[in-house]
């Protein structure tokens, strides 16, 4: 409806022309400006032709619109045009296929082929994750779960840290992807806002990561903080919160309150991964001054991958690592490769989220 209510103001705007009165454009009867409109609109399709037909078409229709100011319906119509010619056909060419496009409350997503061999969810700018379909390769983690990552060798090391049958749970379910760490003995639980969400990771028609790697997942719908208060204490020995790629951050998760909460669901000996790659917002002071408020060790891990990896739809990643036990950090550390995780380094001055104050406005990346 966004699009829609946009076209709506546009025909609310003041007949106010920004060239003098009586222009050319002005003396125009309805059906030369119906057509002229309809011309406009026609333009609109160059958008499909790539980057470069996509700016030369909103160039075209950004002018004819600065023209158009004061004939509210041809503007309206400039503005209908100009969203369809900016990825607006692509949208309505999604939204006839199906599920392909889909939407909730939280948003519009989109299943879409990701290079000759993959198919990724995308939530607006944000990618919720991609599988290659490659045979052999279907259960392959990618994105920022690839082995490399943090989370990939918390998973790998977690038996040799917790045993056989170590309880992990997922805040975040995504596609899945983190199923494919999943050993037998292993007691797996995800927690997820969203039932579309749920409802596409076990789409097989799209992506079997469930499917292939642990086929009746335990999934708890619901605010995750709400719903980890309610499970028993010490419940996990592995807690994975995986909610802050996107340019909306769910801040009630990253408070000093939202950490106690995790430090009652864990074991005394347990051990929280915390995912904050993201493009807008640097999280890294946010969990430092959590974790000192709350008496949590803390390591990073920064993933980068190379040429080769990239290929495999690994992307860089920032993973933070969090114990109230300090032998449980050294244990991640032994067991990884040598170097992989560094300190979190904190910045002086910086206090904790609460629930009752919490801002971004220091955190944002103004150059990215």
């Amino acid at each position: 409806e966004h699009p829609i209510l946009l076209g709506l103001t546009a025909l609310l705007l003041p007949p106010r022309a920004i060239f003098r009165s009586g222009s050319w454009l002005a003396r125009q009867g309805r059906w030369t400006i119906g057509a002229l409109g309809a011309a406009v609109l026609l333009v609109s399709p160059i958008g499909l032709q790539g980057e470069i037909g996509r700016f030369a078409g909103a160039v075209a229709i950004i002018i004819f619109a600065l023209a158009a100011l004061g004939e509210r319906r041809l503007f309206a119509c400039s503005l209908v045009a100009l969203m369809l010619c900016l990825n607006g056909w692509g949208k309505v060419a999604l939204s006839l296929q199906g599920d392909v496009l889909s939407r909730s409350y939280f948003g519009v997503y989109a299943i879409r082929a990701s290079g000759a061999h993959s198919i990724s969810l995308v939530h607006g700018t944000t990618v919720h994750g991609i599988q290659d379909v490659t045979p052999g390769r279907e259960r392959l983690p990618t994105t920022y779960y690839a082995p490399p990552s943090g989370v990939g060798l918390a998973m790998m090391s977690a038996p040799g840290m917790f045993g056989p049958q170590v309880r992990i749970d997922v805040v975040g379910l995504g596609l899945g992807t983190l199923a494919c760490y999943a050993q037998p003995g292993q007691r797996w639980r995800f927690y997820e806002i969203d039932p579309l969400i749920e409802r596409i990771a076990r789409d097989t028609r799209y992506f079997t990561f469930l499917a292939n790697c642990l086929p009746d997942p335990d999934v708890r719908i619901g605010d995750a903080r709400l719903t980890l208060a309610q499970e028993p204490p010490r419940s996990a020995d592995l807690l994975v919160i995986d909610a802050f790629s996107s340019d909306s951050v769910p801040m009630h998760l990253l408070t000093r309150e939202a950490f106690a909460v995790y430090r009652r669901h864990l074991a005394p000996h347990g051990m929280l991964l915390v995912h904050i790659s993201n493009r807008y917002l640097d999280l890294r002071p946010v969990i430092a001054a959590a974790a000192k408020a709350g008496g949590w060790y803390v390591a990073e891990r920064l993933y980068e991958p190379d040429e080769a990896s990239q290929a495999l739809n690994q992307t860089a990643s920032r993973w933070i690592a969090l114990s109230p036990d300090r032998t449980v950090i050294a244990r991640l550390r032994a067991l990884s490769p040598p170097e992989a995780w560094s300190d979190l380094e904190g910045r002086p001055g910086f206090s904790a989220w609460t629930d009752d104050h919490a801002t971004i406005l220091s955190i944002l990346n103004f150059g990215q």
